[in-house]
């Protein structure tokens, strides 16, 4: 029973299947002959006759080159000199003293006086009077705190009268004007010993004071 209905509607789907198809194919052909009548009409497209008109075209003018005018004057402004005031600062007093007490020692003791110049110590402080004498820079840290001190340095002229070896024998106070009163000295020059004609070393030293001038 159930294979009879089964090939019932397959042929029931056969018959639908052919029926679409011959359908189909008549209906191509109808809209074939429909398009065989129909007269083709073609369109020419007519070119007509133009005439080109020719314009002359002008060129235009040059330009006449500006005017050259003449450049404005230049304004110099005038300059006003401004007058710094100077710094009032205590200017140093550097007492720089040079003599000879029995020997080739230079200088005079602030604390104590030194003794009597002897006459043979005459003939020796010519032989050891500075040719050049450099006063020393007063150090800018004790001079806004108004430090004053002695420094005590001893040194050898040499044959050329140059101080050769300075070194500080006393400082007071210690550490404040050790240097300054080195590299002055450094640059002071002296007329060398002499002994038989000849030039010979000696050693000396010297005391500087730093005060500040009030």
């Amino acid at each position: 029973m159930r294979l009879a209905v089964g090939l019932f509607f397959a042929l029931l789907i056969n018959l639908g299947l052919f029926t679409m198809m011959h359908l189909m194919t008549s209906s191509d052909r109808i809209e074939r002959n429909a398009i065989e009548e129909v007269q083709l009409l073609d369109f020419v497209r007519v070119k007509k006759d133009t005439v080109t008109e020719i314009k002359e075209r002008q060129l235009p003018e040059k330009p006449k080159p500006p005017e050259k005018t003449p450049p404005p004057p230049k304004m110099v402004p005038p300059t006003q000199q401004v007058k710094a005031p100077a710094p009032k600062m205590a200017a140093p007093n550097i007492k720089v003293p040079l003599n000879i007490a029995g020997g080739p020692y230079l200088g005079e003791f602030s604390a104590a006086p030194s003794n009597p110049v002897a006459p043979a110590a005459v003939a020796d402080y010519a032989q050891v009077t500075p040719l050049v004498r450099i006063p020393p820079r007063y150090p800018r840290n004790a001079s806004r705190r108004g430090i004053e001190g002695v420094v005590k340095v001893a040194f050898t002229i040499s044959k050329e009268g140059r101080v050769v070896n300075p070194h500080v024998l006393t400082a007071n106070p210690a550490g404040v004007f050790d240097k300054a009163a080195i590299k002055a000295i450094k640059k002071w020059k002296f007329n060398p010993k002499i002994v038989d004609g000849q030039a010979v070393e000696q050693t000396a030293a010297q005391e500087i004071t730093f005060r500040l001038s009030k």
